[in-house]
Formats: structure tokens, sequence, C-alpha cells
């Protein structure tokens, strides 16, 4: 009994997410996944996953930077056009790990200029009207003197944009004012903030982004749930914040949600039972739902097999 008590004490003092993460619940729609891309097409080092719309899928390699636009294909997708990425000046190979489509564009989250040395975290922001094969960033955020110093593998692996309509319904909390987040505060921010996920640090920073310019305000940070982070996903169907863990945590995923004004953990699952322990970087929700299904899709950084995506559900 002694020993018991003191084990539900140690539960007890761990940090959110923790002890939800050591013993996670079953994954909450299909226990099988299917290859959804054509084999040996995209290669390794694709990391990041955005929906926009069923029909279209936004997809990031880290090396070299580039930019997908992919288009559904049956029951898989398939490349339509691909761009690669350079910053503002024209210049240099941005390891792209993150991507999310927003009201204001086609956003990447970048860790290092492949080209350079150290750690370099950006976001840049890319018109994708362009048919040109090189893209230049059309706008750019460098981060890297606001946040810690990480290693230049350990910086940015996933963001999402969250509108300010869910964040302050949900009483969301400025970490800067120690106030309800207040839109009005951050003018030419547009209509939500961008939250980031830093690898080595296993955070989550939530930010304002001046669209005239490089400006940008840290609203709030807040733990992922996990060690690392790798991926981040917002589904505004339920309001959840989903955080990615690679093969590093045996593809666990978890989702956060508003609580007391904070992003907390709700809950934690382990990666679909069928699925073997894939060097998962990227994960996207579809929107809609059919027959009680809702599609996903991980994007694997080691194209096992030589597949890259990879597709299976959710329970609506």
């Amino acid at each position: 009994m002694r020993t018991l008590l003191c084990f539900a004490a140690v539960l007890l003092l761990l940090p959110t997410g923790t002890a939800q993460a050591a013993t996670p619940l079953k994954w909450p729609g299909d226990p099988a996944v299917a290859a959804a891309d054509p084999a040996g097409v995209l290669g390794d080092n694709v990391s990041g996953l955005s929906f926009d719309g069923p029909d279209v899928l936004w997809a990031v390699k880290n090396g070299p930077g580039t930019l997908y636009r992919l288009v559904r294909d049956g029951s898989g997708w398939r490349p339509a056009v691909d761009w690669k990425l350079h910053y503002r000046d024209g210049g240099g190979d941005p390891d792209a790990e993150g991507v999310v489509v927003t009201p204001d564009g086609v956003f990447a989250a970048t860790e290092r200029d492949n080209d350079g040395d150290g750690s370099l975290l950006k976001v840049l922001r890319y018109d994708t009207g362009s048919t040109a094969g090189d893209l230049d960033a059309a706008a750019e955020w460098d981060l890297t003197g606001d946040l810690p110093a990480v290693d230049d593998n350990g910086g940015f692996e996933g963001i999402t944009w969250i509108p300010d309509s869910v964040l302050t319904a949900g009483g969301f909390r400025d970490d800067r004012t120690k106030a309800p987040y207040d839109p009005a505060a951050y003018p030419r921010h547009g209509t939500g903030l961008y939250f980031l996920g830093l690898e080595d640090e296993g955070r989550i920073y939530a930010y304002a982004l001046d669209r005239s310019g490089g400006g940008f305000t840290r609203v709030a940070a807040f733990p992922a749930g996990f060690p690392k982070v790798m991926e981040l996903e917002f589904d505004p169907a339920t309001g959840s914040l989903w955080s990615v863990c690679d093969d590093t945590c045996s593809g666990k995923t978890a989702t956060l949600k508003l609580s007391g004004g904070k992003f907390t953990v709700t809950a934690t699952y382990a990666r679909p039972a069928k699925m073997p322990n894939y060097n998962n970087e990227g994960f996207a929700i579809a929107p809609g739902c059919s027959a009680g299904r809702r599609t996903v899709v991980w994007s694997d950084d080691g194209n096992d097999g030589g597949h890259t995506l990879r597709t299976g559900a959710l329970t609506c």
C-alpha cells in the first residue's frame, strides 16, 4: 500500500500530460493506415502538412527546402506543383519543417539555412501563384533571438494557426499582459495567432506576426505534452490543438484544449495499432466528415518503403 501511495504522489507531481503520455489511449480511429503517394516520388525529408480544403494538401521538405501543392488522386495524393524555396532576399536554402495555410497565405516554419551554420528560426510567407520553379519568401519573421538557444537541428518543427475568435471565446490568456488575450492589442497581426513547436524544448510558442513587416510579439508559451515536438495541427471542428511526436515517442499524439485560459493536455494517444513506428514529422486532419470518419494524413521523413504519405481515419 505504501508503494502505491508513493507512486500516486509522483504522478500528481508530474507536469500536465506526462502521466498521460506514459500510458497513452488507443488511437481514436481506424487501426490501419495505407500508403497515399506514388512510390518513389516525394522521397526523404518531407516534414510538414496542411490541408487547404478537402482536395488540396500542402507539404514542405526540409532538404532541399521545397514546397509542394498536392492534389487528391483517388484515395491518395500526387504533387501538382513544387517550388524550391528561398528567403526574402532570393538566397539561401530554408530548412522548411512545418507548413500551414491561413487566410493570409501559406506559411513555413524553418529551423536553419541549409547553406549556412547554426540555428535560424524563421517564419516565411510565400505567394503561391508563381509558375516559376523557385519561390522567394514574400515576408519573413526572424524569431531566433526571442527563443531559447537550440541545436541547429532542434528548432522549429511544426506550425499552425488559430483564429482570434477561437482564442477569445476560450479565454486564452496573454502571458505578456497577464490578462485575457485582446486581438486589438496587436494591430496588423491579421485575424489569428501562429503557434510554433520548438523541437528540443518540447514547447509551443504563440506569436502575433505583424503583416506589414518583420515585427512580432510573443503572446504565450506552454508545454507540448512531450519532451520533443515535431508537428502541430489545430482542428477547428473540435477546438483541439494536436501535438505530434515522431518515433522518438513511438508515434504518440496529444490533444490540448483551452482550460482556464491555458492550453493543457486533455488526452494522449498511441499511433494506430497497425502503423509501424515511422519517423512521422507531418500530420494533418482533413475538413469534413464522411460515414463517421475524418481523413488524416501523416508524412514519414524517412520515406520508408518508398512512400512518404500514409492516410488513416479519426472517428468523427
